[in-house]
């Protein structure tokens, strides 16, 4: 039985379809241009199991097209690329608005969110594609649900879970709660004032800041981002300092 589900979860992509998430990505991910092709062809198999497992909807789009499906399920590998375990194992389900919705006791539209109830995650398919396509100001809903996706199933003990490392977390929390106070009273310098609402936003908003602004990131709260490189296995910064250099 074991290696029936290895067998699984190690099929290949066909080749049509493999090169068209290459060339999705391509068009959309500065994070997956970065990639060197080793890094890249690792990206494309764990997208491929990942889409294999999520199931998408909607009411308003007759179609979830690839493209849909390849950004949104991109941000959880671009957040786990660095990891061993990428795969959910309780939000498996994402519903596809086609803009911001209104949310029953909310007074404002909402670009995405999670429900914890139905192990559902919705998202504004224009505020998705925004998110990618100004990528460098820390707004980007796809990475923030899915931010919320991983934290909340890290702490469930069954197959797929427990994606971060405890100790690099509670180092991460340490810091990111000493932040949190310091948005809360009003001294922020760095990281979206959204961040001081609870733990489970300053997360997502670390998430947000790491992938798209990852310079100023390591240069106004260096103690902070370290923890984050630790927690991800993954260092955006150099990255970009790489791509530079060639």
């Amino acid at each position: 039985m074991k290696r029936f589900f290895i067998r699984i979860f190690n099929r290949k992509a066909p080749r049509n379809i493999d090169q068209e998430y290459h060339e999705i990505l391509m068009r959309y991910s500065i994070y997956y241009q970065m990639l060197d092709p080793v890094l890249k062809d690792k990206f494309r198999a764990r997208l491929y199991q990942l889409l294999n497992v999520m199931a998408f909807g909607s009411v308003e789009f007759p179609i979830i097209t690839r493209e849909m499906r390849v950004i949104i399920g991109s941000a959880i590998i671009k957040i786990t690329l660095g990891l061993d375990n990428y795969l959910p194992s309780r939000f498996l389900n994402v519903v596809v608005k086609p803009r911001r919705y209104m949310y029953p006791g909310y007074g404002e539209p909402f670009l995405g969110h999670t429900d914890h109830e139905t192990n559902t995650v919705y998202f504004s398919w224009e505020d998705v594609k925004h998110g990618y396509l100004v990528p460098d100001d820390a707004v980007n809903v796809a990475l923030h649900e899915m931010a919320h996706v991983l934290e909340s199933e890290n702490g469930f003990h069954e197959i797929f879970t427990n994606f971060f490392n405890r100790f690099d977390w509670v180092r991460w929390a340490e810091l990111a709660a000493k932040k949190m106070e310091i948005i809360r009273k009003g001294q922020n310098r760095f990281l979206k004032s959204y961040g001081g609402h609870n733990m489970m936003e300053m997360f997502a908003v670390c998430i947000e800041a790491f992938f798209e602004q990852p310079l100023a990131f390591r240069q106004y709260l260096p103690e902070i981002y370290a923890t984050m490189v630790e927690l991800l296995k993954q260092d955006p910064a150099f990255m970009i300092e790489q791509a530079e250099e060639k």
